[in-house]
């Protein structure tokens, strides 16, 4: 191939807005936001300089974009901006990834080139990685300065002691750039749990959705094939197992790729766990589940090396499992990538890795590394070119020119613990920002697969403007890569593994007992929400109207109104006793709407319970279908706008908000209807829901029913409490003759077949712990079994004549009664956390003694 040189002309480069395109001689203006990139100077770059004197591959692209103007390029930006951020969790601590809306484009004879490259880098990787922790013969040699390796902090010791078959790589990826002369070279290896899979997996998709006709014009290449050999190399860990279990193993939401971490666990229907979820027993690694523990087969790490395992290595770590190393010892479970393969990415390694290629598979490296050279060698070069690095931390770099004395003075101390290497001159590509095309530094990062029938490489890259790292996750600014191909290419005969046996199904439904209790508390939080917002309504209703229409019955539903939300009775925390209540402060019905709205200092909040509710989803991310994931981003938008909620907001404007909320409230639970299957845990989200709804109606009753006054006064008061539980209308049709206080109780407490009373949620509540793994001896009613049946037996056997009876402007049988009730529900809810979620609980570290301190 050619390349153009660093000055080009109009009239030389293949770019030139006189002529794009070379098939039938077809003459074609470029766009005037592409045309300023071209023909603007470029020194080393992706678009300008290396596509040859024939860009095929790009030809197709652009030829369907130049009918775009700059403005649909931004529509297009802002679409996927958004499809990207679908769902994910937000860290504060890392910054924003940026998905540009034009791809980057391979040729053919550029990606054949990678993929030899990268499928021998992946073959010598094994074989130093095996012999690194197995016979050391190129450590005894001295072809890997065994010092220098073994100070690495990736090298791991504890590896040594692993199988043969448990050393060999499975995932890898290399970063790629571009040298000005058109030559790849490799920036870095990730062997131990490389990032961006599920980045580059996601772009794909929606580039797929947003750029459909480009994408089929350019006949990119599929990566569902290598994603299908993914699995089916896990599988084949498994294949002998008539029930195997994998899991993604991941830090939690706190780590900065989680979001990916929960994408492939949804992608590959893989269960997503934390170290908290597993433990070993016997040398085995077992899950923590509803009904117990599960042995786990493969584990599909995204956890370093060093945190692994905090009962053998040295670094304590909460994400660690305690005797998961002796667990794959024995054989008892397979965890992927290896342990150790982060000191194959060591200067130990990389520095002698053209020799090792040489000595290995007696053929020179494809892809090299950068030149390096050590101190010695360095003093006698120009130092504008190099840049030091420490063969110790592995972020350590300086550049040699522009701190020569800070060099100069670090070498001459210890110049065993330094090298210097090239510095890398990343090629540019154009990035879509702020309406123009802008040239950015690009790496490619290309994934490799080892299986047991070879290397097979990803056949597309993750194109990034900014290194990734583990801490910092992934940000800056990257692009789908496409792989241009023929139209005509026949896939039709492309050779599939043979399967061995019949496909074996994962066991359905196993997820961690940690996620079950998340999956109860989010059912609580989004019924809690959604109860919170309709009383809020109608409070806000009752007390306009009665700002109108003044009047003793509309001024005493408004008071009691008042008095119920001010000691917390009919919102979270359900307060059964009212003393907490100042009687002192004086509250406007107004002023006690924005507390319940956007105050922060009170507990049940909407604004605090819609926090708790996408914290919740947070943890069960991976469990969320993606239209669920896209209501849970809108009420995150919400509650942004109640952060900015001031005194001066109006009662409209409170409506206004309050009718979106439980739009995107009611969006979401009919996004889940459909997507509840009780074997995989999700009826613990409709027992939560049940649970609180029953507690609502509840308090309902015994903070609004329990008094007499007036009928007029009563009814107003009772329609209030039915429209809260959106019961009016039936309430007014079932008793159209006569209504009191005590149809309203027999609607709401007592009617077994009305899907809103409380009756109905206890029958719901029983037939769903149905599912709940037993733990107790045939014949034995649980403890959590038997606080439903004493509340259903309750409501079964009385009367609404007997809740309405009052003594002295008291219904104390009614007061009895759900005080009782209540009691009920808290023992239900006492009991279900002890018995199935306790146990979920993360390992604490013990007080230890630093070696430090006992010398001194």
């Amino acid at each position: 191939m050619s390349y153009i040189n660093d000055t080009i002309s109009n009239d030389y480069s293949p770019w030139s807005t006189r002529s794009l395109y070379h098939n039938n001689n077809a003459m074609s203006e470029l766009p005037e936001w592409l045309s300023l990139y071209i023909n603007k100077p470029h020194i080393h770059d992706e678009l300008v300089n290396h596509s040859g004197l024939e860009p095929i591959h790009w030809d197709a692209l652009f030829n369907r974009l130049e009918s775009l103007s700059s403005e649909d390029v931004s529509g297009r930006a802002i679409e996927i901006s958004q499809l990207m951020q679908n769902g994910n969790v937000k860290h504060e601590s890392s910054k924003e990834c940026n998905f540009d809306p034009l791809p980057f484009m391979f040729s053919k004879s550029d990606w054949s080139l990678i993929v030899e490259g990268v499928k021998q880098r992946t073959q010598l990787l094994n074989q130093i990685q095996a012999d690194i922790y197995g016979e050391q013969k190129l450590l005894i040699d001295g072809h890997i300065n065994a010092r220098k390796l073994y100070e690495n902090s990736n090298y791991l010791r504890e590896g040594f002691s692993l199988p043969n078959d448990e050393l060999k790589l499975f995932f890898t990826a290399v970063d790629l750039y571009r040298t000005p002369s058109g030559e790849f070279k490799v920036l870095t290896d990730h062997c131990q749990c490389p990032l961006g899979l599920g980045l580059l997996l996601k772009s794909r998709i929606i580039a797929r959705r947003v750029m459909a006709e480009e994408f089929a014009d350019c006949s990119v290449l599929q990566i569902k094939e290598f994603l299908s050999s993914f699995q089916d190399a896990i599988n084949e860990y498994s294949r002998y197992m008539d029930d195997p279990r994998v899991v993604i193993l991941t830090q939690g939401i706190e780590d900065p790729n989680y979001n990916e971490h929960a994408f492939l666990s949804t992608y590959f229907g893989y269960t997503l766990v934390q170290s908290a979820d597993l433990t070993v027993r016997e040398g085995e690694v077992c899950l923590k589940s509803l009904q117990g523990l599960g042995k786990i087969n493969v584990i599909l790490r995204w956890l370093p090396d060093r945190n692994i395992d905090s009962l053998e290595q040295i670094d304590y770590s909460l994400h660690g499992i305690p005797g998961l190393l002796q667990a794959v010892r024995e054989g008892n479970v397979k965890v992927l990538n290896p342990f150790g393969s982060g000191a194959l990415s060591s200067p130990a390694i990389k520095c002698q890795l053209n020799k090792l290629s040489e000595l290995l598979l007696q053929e020179p490296l494809l892809l090299s590394e950068p030149n390096y050279y050590d101190v010695e060698q360095a003093k006698t070069l120009d130092w504008k070119s190099l840049e030091l690095l420490s063969h110790q931390d592995p972020q350590f770099k300086i550049d040699a020119a522009a701190q020569s004395e800070k060099v100069k003075d670090l070498i001459n101390e210890q110049p065993d613990n330094y090298y210097f290497q090239d510095k890398a001159e990343l090629s540019t590509a154009p990035f879509w920002i702020k309406g123009k095309l802008v040239a950015k530094p690009v790496i490619f990062r290309c994934y490799a697969l080892t299986t047991e029938h070879g290397v097979e490489v990803l056949p597309s890259a993750l194109c990034f403007s900014q290194q990734f790292s583990n801490d910092a996750g992934m940000a800056g600014w990257i692009k789908d890569t496409w792989i241009h191909t023929e139209k005509d290419t026949d896939i039709s005969n492309a050779a599939f593994p043979t399967r061995l046996r019949m496909d074996v199904s994962l066991l359905e439904g196993v997820i961690s007992s940690r996620t079950a209790e998340h999956l109860f508390w989010f059912g609580r939080y989004l019924e809690r929400s959604e109860s919170t917002v309709r009383i809020l309504r109608i409070f806000i209703d009752k007390y306009t109207e009665a700002a109108i229409y003044s009047d003793p019955v509309r001024t005493s539903v408004v008071s009691r109104f008042v008095e119920a939300i001010r000691s917390q009775r009919i919102v979270y925390p359900y307060a059964e006793n009212s003393a907490i209540v100042n009687e002192s402060v004086d509250v406007s019905p107004k002023e006690m709407a924005l507390q319940l709205l956007a105050d922060k200092q009170c507990a049940g909040s909407i604004i605090n319970t819609l926090e708790y509710l996408c914290n919740a989803s947070k943890q069960i991310q991976e469990l969320l279908s993606h239209d669920s994931r896209r209501m849970m981003d809108d009420i995150n938008g919400q509650i942004q706008q109640l952060k900015n909620v001031t005194g001066f907001i109006s009662t409209r404007n409170m409506q206004s908000l309050l009718d979106r909320i439980i739009g995107s409230i009611m969006a979401f639970n009919g996004s889940i209807t459909d997507c509840m299957p009780n074997s995989n845990g999700w009826f613990l989200l409709e027992i939560g829901r049940r649970m609180e709804r029953s507690i609502q109606i509840n308090a309902l009753s015994a903070a609004l029913l329990t008094q007499e006054y007036e009928e007029a006064e009563e009814l107003g008061v009772l329609e209030a409490v039915l429209s809260c539980q959106i019961s009016l209308v039936t309430h007014k049709r079932r008793y159209r003759m006569h209504q009191s206080i005590g149809t309203g109780l027999e609607l709401l407490l007592l009617d077994a077949e009305y899907p809103r009373s409380l009756l109905f949620q206890l029958e719901q509540i029983d037939d769903l712990c149905r599912h709940l793994p037993t733990k107790r001896r045939p014949g034995v009613i649980s403890a959590h079994e038997k606080a439903i049946l004493l509340s259903k037996t309750s409501c079964s056997i009385t009367e609404k004549d007997y809740l309405q009876q009052s003594d002295e402007g008291q219904r104390q049988n009614l007061i009895e009664f759900c005080h009782n009730i209540r009691i009920n529900l808290d023992t239900f809810c006492d009991v279900l956390l002890l018995q199935y979620f306790s146990h979920t609980q993360t390992a604490h570290k013990l007080n230890w003694t630093n070696i430090e301190q006992a010398q001194s």
